[in-house]
């Protein structure tokens, strides 16, 4: 029985296997056609039947009614089923697949598509968060940041390791920094370039505006390598050609990058780029020191941890743990070189316990979780349980405060986006726990439960 991996990404879903990957297909759809054209055909006419292309519907997979919905394509559920059924079909029609989910999908999206995967001829046979899958393919000693690149956003997942085991704590999603808003940004500098040079306009027909769209890839894979790259296009039988300089293609989208890099400085660990988003040209640049991903990557960790990620089962369990590889010895964590948000804080005290109520636990480094026991009392301890709220991880002499499992946490009245660097006198309350208000303290005379 032949098992592969799809990775679920809208700028192109990955299906294979340990001996190959099929060319990826980008989240796109051109409903004006019998039949409905999906993937890189709908990719190929999306700037020249706009109104009939749609590339939200991953991002937004959910049963509501299309605009102008046809018989095949009521709603975006129906084009992620059609777009599914093609890559099954492009992939020879393996007979089960592990499913490896982006950290942006929620919950009920979660259900859509095992929903939708129940109607398709294929058995989804496990589902894994793909950041986890793509991080536990190298060695990390504390933890680390996943940025991937998606059409209309960015989604940025932190993961801790505690002894043998990579855990997923924390998704943000970054909207607005997708790979089409940088490609706007690029297509306007590339237009005005040729304006410039050849007084000739790129935006001004569909025909041509198609072309640069579908030429941009090559132009900037070769930025990444060089300082200018020549740009052609053809128009009615002539030929247009400008210069591009990287210098200037980063200014385009220098406020996307921005946005990447201060997203990032609050944060620690070892940053890891998925290729999608180090492919970008000259990210580095912004992000400072990364470890970029190989392709493919998720597809090998998926295969190589089925035993864990694969289910017999009906109803999948979602994957949000997998075996961390090891750390060479002699080696330390990274310190992290990305640039820092210009912000001066008062020096912070590193706190000893977390109080709640007459209770105190000590803190001792490594990652602690908090979460109730079968007598509704609440626990500190190293287990990463599926019921936990939130998890205190020791990073950089520092302690860090990540919620999990979906958890509300407010950490001094503000609701928590991202893991946040914590000292002593910090409050932490858990609405959804009705508001159970704790601190953490300095006190060393303290007597308390040691986690």
């Amino acid at each position: 029985m032949s098992l592969c991996v799809l990775e679920f990404n809208d700028t192109g879903l990955a299906l294979g296997d340990e001996r190959s990957l099929c060319p990826s297909s980008p989240g796109y759809a051109n409903i004006g056609r019998e039949p409905v054209l999906i993937g890189a055909a709908a990719q190929a006419q999306a700037r020249i039947d706009p109104r009939q292309t749609l590339n939200q519907f991953w991002m937004r997979l959910g049963t509501e009614p299309l605009h102008h919905a046809r018989a095949l394509a009521r709603h975006h559920a129906d084009l992620a089923y059609l777009h599914l059924l093609q890559l099954h079909e492009e992939a020879g029609k393996p007979d089960e697949l592990i499913f490896a989910v982006p950290g942006s999908f929620s919950k009920e999206q979660l259900a859509i598509l095992l929903g939708i995967a129940q109607r398709c001829p294929f058995r989804a046979a496990g589902l894994v968060d793909a950041a986890l899958a793509a991080a536990s393919s190298v060695p990390i000693a504390d933890s680390a940041l996943h940025l991937d690149l998606q059409l209309h956003q960015c989604v940025l997942t932190r993961l801790v390791r505690e002894g043998d085991t990579l855990q997923r704590v924390g998704v943000r999603v970054l909207p607005g920094t997708g790979l089409l808003q940088m490609q706007e940004r690029w297509a306007r500098h590339v237009a005005a370039e040729f304006i410039q040079q050849t007084r000739f306009d790129p935006l001004h027909s569909a025909a041509t505006e198609q072309q640069l769209y579908d030429q941009m890839p090559q132009w900037l894979d070769i930025l990444n390598q060089q300082s200018d790259v020549g740009a052609g296009l053809l128009n009615g039988g002539n030929s247009y050609h400008a210069k591009l300089r990287v210098a200037d293609m980063l200014e385009a989208v220098r406020p996307l990058y921005l946005q990447l890099s201060e997203a990032l400085a609050a944060d620690s660990g070892t940053l890891l780029l998925s290729p999608r988003i180090a492919r970008l040209p000259r990210i580095g640049q912004f992000l400072g020191a990364a470890t970029a991903l190989e392709p493919g990557a998720v597809t090998r960790a998926c295969l190589r941890h089925a035993a864990i990620i694969r289910c017999d089962d009906q109803a999948l369990r979602f994957v949000t743990r997998l075996p961390a590889q090891p750390v060479p010895s002699g080696s330390v964590a990274p310190d992290p070189a990305r640039p820092q948000a210009s912000v001066n804080h008062a020096p912070a005290v590193v706190p000893s316990h977390l109080v709640l109520g007459a209770r105190a636990w000590r803190l001792a480094p490594g990652c602690l979780y908090l979460h109730r026991d079968e007598r509704a009392n609440w626990q500190l301890s190293r287990r990463a349980l599926d019921h936990a709220t939130l998890v205190l991880s020791w990073e950089a002499n520092a302690w860090w405060v990540s919620s999990v499992n979906g958890t509300t946490v407010q950490v001094d009245g503000v609701t928590l986006q991202r893991s946040l660097r914590v000292s002593a006198g910090t409050r932490i309350n858990l609405p959804d726990h009705g508001d159970t208000g704790m601190r953490l303290i300095v006190e060393e005379s303290v007597t308390g439960n040691g986690a």
